[in-house]
């Protein structure tokens, strides 16, 4: 079985973070962490956090 793409991963991530700490607790790194991309991934693809929603 493959692994999800980036996108799918860091959506995936911010989806699970934001239920479990709400939108203004989770940020970019702990989302980044754990869909283990860095920090320009989530720039590149959606260019910001608020964009995540």
């Amino acid at each position: 079985m493959s692994q999800p793409d980036t996108k799918t991963r860091i959506l995936d991530a911010a989806e699970t973070l934001f239920a479990r700490d709400g939108f203004h607790f989770a940020s970019l790194r702990s989302i980044t962490s754990e869909a283990d991309v860095n920090l320009a991934a989530v720039n590149y693809h959606f260019g910001s956090k608020e964009a995540l929603l």
